[in-house]
């Protein structure tokens, strides 16, 4: 049985459980594959099991947290539903609320939700290809203000909801608020309603990680010559004053393990390192020949991580063939979002300034198969704000903005 006949039996059968929460929260869970529960609801959550289905109720967001949402907006209804792989606890803010509330000096005991339940799959209504998810979470989790702008992205995660009054209409209704209970009153009703959805939703695969499985783990399988290049497109300039080292003291971002994740985005990465290697070697070919294309080694694979680049390639300056390396950055996000680099790449781009770049792969579309990208030189990236996470380069950012 596919994984939406298992959705929609689980709610016909009455078994499916509700979720509720602000949209903003539904954000985090686009990102991450999973939802939290409070203490209160520890019972419920501790019996949920392998194959259970949760179904996603949206809220309004919380305009303590919200802005930039329109009013002619509506989010309340069903925006999605999932199935449970597995249950964990977790420690640190994840959600907007959390993190913003975390930080504040006026708040003794942050509202937490510590149980998380996380999915294996995911049908959302939502209109979720237009929304950056991993750079969204970023924002979330980063963010510093009392309030953070996540209009655009809460419209579009709401905009092929399953409505309180569509539900009305076929005689299903539930309790409003509340969490955890089963959906068992007319619950064919509501699965019905769902296959009428269903033409306009997106199946996201989370998997073990908890994070979306949007690429290869191995080179096995993969096939670069699928992906279509739509072109390069750079950073929008932006005159935005980044914080200061001092204003981020004490901040979430301390509280966050970049580097971390960072390894948990191997996947993608490892994808972006593929498409690149594969137009490298078709550049060699068409540039200097068959022989040289030997020349073009994927470092990852064939000796390692560490080597402060990615790809191993070949340059020819007019009074010779030189090695030049390229160090690839891949995200799903757009270009202006800011990607991680170690010491040791910057380090390496500094003692190779006339032969190395960084090939940054952004709005990587793993269902459209799509891509674009831009590059950097060293001497671009060493010129560029970094936030000392070893390091956040900040693309989009004019240097002279940032202290």
């Amino acid at each position: 049985m596919d994984i939406t006949s298992r959705i929609f039996e689980g709610i016909a059968k009455g078994e499916a459980r509700k979720a509720n929460g602000p949209i903003e929260h539904w954000l985090t869970t686009l990102a991450t594959g999973f939802w939290g529960f409070d203490a209160d609801k520890e019972s419920v959550w501790s019996e949920l099991k392998e194959g259970d289905v949760l179904v996603f109720q949206a809220i309004p967001p919380n305009d303590n947290f919200v802005i930039g949402h329109s009013p002619k907006t509506k989010t309340s209804g069903f925006i999605g539903a999932g199935i449970v792989e597995r249950i964990s606890k977790k420690t640190e803010p994840r959600w907007l609320s959390e993190v913003i509330e975390s930080q504040s000096s006026n708040v003794s005991s942050p509202m937490m939700w510590p149980n998380l339940v996380h999915f294996s799959d995911v049908l959302w209504l939502g209109n979720v290809d237009q929304i950056p998810a991993q750079t969204v979470q970023a924002m979330i989790e980063g963010c510093a203000e009392e309030k953070l702008d996540l209009g655009i992205h809460i419209a579009h995660l709401a905009n092929n909801r399953l409505t309180l009054n569509a539900m009305k209409d076929v005689g299903f209704t539930y309790a409003p608020m509340g969490t955890g209970g089963r959906l068992k009153n007319n619950a064919a009703k509501l699965a019905g309603l769902f296959k009428v959805q269903a033409g306009l939703a997106t199946h996201i695969v989370y998997g073990a990680a908890s994070q979306p499985i949007v690429a290869p783990s191995s080179t096995v399988d993969f096939d670069p010559s699928a992906f279509t290049y739509e072109g390069t497109r750079l950073p929008t300039k932006s005159k935005a004053k980044l914080p200061s080292t001092s204003e981020l003291k004490g901040k979430s971002l301390r509280k966050r393990d970049y580097l971390q994740e960072a390894a948990n985005n191997q996947s993608l990465g490892l994808a972006g390192e593929l498409l690149v290697f594969e137009r490298e070697k078709h550049r060699v070919r068409i540039a200097l020949g068959d022989e040289y294309v030997s020349q073009v080694v994927h470092l990852p694979v064939t000796e390692g991580d560490g080597a402060g680049y990615d790809i191993r390639s070949v340059r020819d300056t007019g009074s010779g063939v030189i090695p030049y390396y390229l160090e690839v950055k891949t995200t799903s996000g757009d270009a202006n979002t800011a990607f991680f680099i170690s010491e040791n790449e910057v380090n390496f781009a500094a003692d190779n300034p006339q032969s190395y770049e960084i090939v940054r792969i952004h709005s990587l579309d793993m269902r459209k198969l799509t891509y674009q990208d831009y590059r950097l030189s060293a001497d671009e990236l060493l010129s560029m704000p970094k936030t000392p996470v070893s390091y956040r380069v900040n693309v989009g950012i004019e240097p002279d903005q940032f202290e």
